[in-house]
């Protein structure tokens, strides 16, 4: 498995790398953060989506179309995507990522390292997530995302793949004495 630091010069955000088809057919670098915002701005890919998970989107919100969906969606990834960007570049020392990734487990209460977490989208009902390992206070290393329709991510695929991921990454971490961030720097 390998890490990239999303920000040059700056230590707050990681991503797991990632290979990808890209739409040449060709298999590109990329990495989960980049691909997952790929993904939430391709009206195509929502649209598939949204489609494909009619019966969810109807019991997480209510009547709404699928054309809806893809708006929804669209204005929140960039909204998230901004609000990422302004906390990881932020210079103030109060002001950092620890502010949108929350636990996982919403039983945790208490952040240590490698908790797993995820972030939010900014609407009140955002079905948009980022996952992320907590390595220390304002440094994560996102190990995916999804569009979360159901309450429990082992209720659908493509949230369950996203739980194996962060499970995977963190698994790794710790394998690899990447447990704390001292070790991590050292990587």
């Amino acid at each position: 498995m390998k890490l990239v630091r999303i920000f040059a010069n700056n230590d707050s955000l990681w991503s797991v790398s990632l290979r990808v088809i890209g739409e040449n057919g060709l298999a590109e670098n990329t990495d989960e953060l980049d691909h997952l915002f790929d993904n939430w701005n391709n009206v195509e890919f929502l649209e598939d989506f949204f489609e494909s998970n009619k019966h969810d989107l109807k019991k997480f919100y209510g009547d709404i179309k699928v054309e809806e969906a893809v708006e929804i969606t669209l204005l929140e990834a960039r909204r998230l995507e901004a609000t990422l960007i302004n906390l990881a570049k932020s210079k103030e020392k109060d002001v950092n990522l620890d502010a949108i990734f929350k636990p996982l487990d919403n039983q945790i209460y208490i952040e240590q390292e490698l908790t797993k977490s995820k972030a939010k989208g900014n609407a009140r009902k955002s079905w948009l997530r980022i996952y992320a390992i907590r390595i220390d206070k304002n440094c994560f290393v996102v190990t995916g995302g999804a569009i979360k329709l159901t309450h429990l991510m082992k209720d659908r695929e493509h949230t369950n793949l996203e739980l194996i991921k962060i499970n995977r990454c963190r698994d790794f971490l710790k394998a690899e004495g990447l447990d704390n961030i001292d070790a991590f720097f050292e990587l």
